[in-house]
């Protein structure tokens, strides 16, 4: 790896909290797909794992304690408000690859997902973003803002 390749390693280690998750279209509508103040953490160890969870603020329960059972109609919501991976991850140039091994979406299974990576001077804060991918049925760029979780 470069310098700059291990800077940008060394910088995405931690946690972190999301702020905002923007789709923005080809014609520059933003949209934000789990709402203006969805929920989400990242996490970047050192050995090379990375987890990420995302999703609707304030979801609805599903129905009993059972967590594989309940209304069809209720897991369908609580999937489509939700997102979880974990994936072993690199860097190339700028970018953080996500080659991942779990996956709520089974699509994203043994992909590779490619992230721009905007790491503040502080390290305080981070932006990674996509190149266009079909989210909702429609084309965009993901534009994901983090700021890190400081320990105890």
């Amino acid at each position: 790896m470069t310098p700059e390749e291990d800077a940008i390693r060394a910088g995405l280690v931690g946690a972190w909290r999301l702020l905002t998750w923007e789709s923005i279209d080809d014609a520059g509508a933003v949209d934000h797909p789990m709402g203006p103040d969805a929920e989400g953490v990242v996490v970047y160890t050192p050995d090379g794992t990375m987890m990420t969870t995302l999703g609707r603020r304030g979801r609805m329960p599903i129905t009993g304690d059972d967590m594989l059972a309940g209304p069809d109609a209720e897991r369908l919501a609580s999937f489509g408000s939700f997102i979880a991976y974990t994936a072993r991850f690199r860097i190339e140039g700028g970018d953080v690859i996500h080659q991942v091994e779990m996956s709520l979406f089974p699509n994203w299974v043994g992909t590779a997902q490619r992230r721009h990576v905007q790491l503040a001077a502080d390290g305080r804060s981070l932006i990674l973003s996509s190149d266009p991918f079909l989210l909702r049925g429609r084309m965009s760029r993901q534009r994901l803002s983090w700021e890190r979780i400081e320990g105890p």
